[in-house]
């Protein structure tokens, strides 16, 4: 199938949905209270670190592997696995589709944090090299269909959970000036990008360590609300982190999209504050719920970008849920509409084999923006 074609037909799929989702709760999934999260890597081995303290995990999630006979993977248990290989598309997208819009693209983990590996006992290949790969593909891609791209990392270096987020408002307040919509004095503005660079400089992902700068705590405190609520603002923006999926029992394959929504921060805010220890630090605020996140955007998104990689390459079509609720700093710590996307297991030999291809990466890439593309036609801007 020919991507220009399929764009087409799934915008059009796109556009029901959006119709759907305009009734705030008839969306592809049910609020948080009342799902099961199909994180299926461990809490250490998501955004944070792999160092194994608590104050890194409960800054990415708090799920834990899935259990297959869950009622997650049981909900897409009827996916068929193909079998036969695909041929990654050459139609090339319209030159300029996307100029006008910008992109910041997080290649997951880095440096000390290789993320996800395999083999689990003596690692061959480490999930932080497949992403910064398919971050530079999709910066590539992206720039020559003529959208503007930052990157939270371009090496294989060490980028602390809360820098990336802390690098996406800084852009945000450089778009946000360049438009002529910066809400802040010129002393408000150099206070806060202050205490941005201090936590970019920090470069840590812990509570104690200050590298959470004014992103600790649950929900939002004034610095960050500031911030968060300018960014609503920036339509033709999002922010898209990439990473691999693994689970030891190996019996899970392809795509799936993660995304933030009220719910499903404050469910697990919520749980975390019983369950954690770091939420019970004196030096970690405990705020009210924050309602206000773009969550039938975010979620949308997750689906145009699942259905695009699908679309282009169907072996990565997955035996999980397709597109989640989760609650990931990343995604969370600003207001852009975002995604988290988990590109293909790298413990299931087939997605692994696929991954090294450089024909299957560029696919990736150019389903990436295809995706990115289908978003912003789909909510008209």
């Amino acid at each position: 199938m020919e991507r220009k074609a399929f764009r087409k037909r799934l915008l059009l799929l796109s556009l029901t949905a959006l119709f759907l989702l305009s009734g705030y709760g008839c969306g592809l999934h049910s609020s948080a209270s009342g799902r099961t999260l199909a994180t299926t890597k461990e809490t250490s081995d998501l955004l944070s670190g792999t160092e194994g303290n608590t104050s890194e995990a409960i800054t990415s999630s708090d799920t834990t592997s899935q259990d297959p006979s869950s009622d997650t993977t049981a909900a897409s248990s009827e996916v068929s696995e193909t079998t036969t290989e695909t041929v990654p598309t050459t139609t090339e997208p319209e030159a300029g589709d996307l100029d006008g819009y910008t992109i910041i693209l997080d290649a997951g983990h880095g440096g000390r944090d290789s993320g996800c590996v395999f083999p689990f006992n003596n690692p061959e290949y480490n999930e932080s090299d497949f992403t910064l790969r398919i971050a530079l593909a999709t910066k590539d891609e992206l720039e020559s269909r003529g959208a503007t791209v930052y990157l939270t990392r371009s090496d294989d270096s060490w980028v602390s959970l809360y820098s990336r987020p802390a690098q996406a408002h800084l852009i945000c307040m450089d778009i946000a000036k360049e438009q002529g919509i910066l809400p802040f004095t010129p002393e408000r503005e150099q206070e806060l990008r202050a205490l941005l660079q201090e936590t970019i400089d920090i470069n840590e992902s812990t509570a104690a360590s200050g590298g959470m700068g004014i992103m600790i705590g649950s929900g939002f405190g004034e610095d960050l609300l500031e911030l968060v609520e300018m960014e609503y603002q920036l339509d033709r923006v999002l922010f898209l982190s990439i990473h691999l999926n693994s689970n030891e029992p190996r019996n899970l394959h392809g795509t799936q999209v993660y995304y933030v929504t009220d719910e499903s921060v404050i469910e697990s805010e919520h749980r975390q504050m019983r369950e954690n220890a770091e939420f019970k630090r004196s030096d970690f605020p405990l705020r009210e719920d924050y309602y206000g996140r773009r969550n039938e955007d975010n979620e949308l998104l997750a689906s145009c970008l699942y259905e695009n990689i699908v679309g282009n390459i169907p072996e990565f079509e997955t035996n999980a849920r397709p597109t989640v609720q989760d609650n990931f700093a990343v995604i969370r710590e600003h207001g852009l509409v975002g995604a988290l996307i988990e590109v293909a297991y790298l413990s299931d030999d087939r997605d692994r084999e696929m991954l090294l291809s450089d024909d299957i990466v560029k696919t990736i890439a150019g389903s990436i923006g295809d995706g990115a593309k289908m978003y912003f036609q789909t909510k008209g801007f």
